[in-house]
């Protein structure tokens, strides 16, 4: 009967050092586009690098990346999804937030031609 206590504590301590214990997250789809094509100067997007962890990281990738753009990423539950993209010359750009690559979160078009275009938006909880 001592084991049981020594087996709870232990599985207290590991559920006590996760910030997300149960895994709540969200397959985010995000995109960019523009009518014609066309370069990516830089690109940065929201990630999260463990379901557990009640964290987001950003990766940035530099250019040219392609046009259309997309990329899939798992983000933790409460936690902001966001894309910035940046053009190569005089590209205006949309972008768009995905769950589960079906539900529209968020979509923003860029407010002139050559400049950067950001989608943002918290996850549920």
């Amino acid at each position: 009967m001592k084991i049981a206590p020594a087996v709870g504590a232990m599985l207290l301590i590991g559920v006590s050092a996760c910030s997300n214990p149960a895994g709540r997250s969200w397959a985010i789809t995000y995109e960019v586009t523009d009518q014609g094509g066309g370069t990516l100067s830089e690109i940065s997007y929201a990630t999260s690098p463990d379901r557990y962890e009640h964290a987001v990281a950003q990766h940035k990738v530099d250019g040219p990346v392609g046009v259309p753009w997309k990329e899939e990423v798992v983000i933790t539950a409460g936690q902001q999804a966001e894309v910035t993209a940046t053009p190569t010359g005089s590209l205006r750009l949309t972008c768009r937030i995905l769950l589960d690559g079906r539900k529209e979160l968020a979509s923003s078009t860029a407010p002139a031609a050559g400049k950067p275009v950001t989608c943002a938006k918290v996850t549920d909880s």
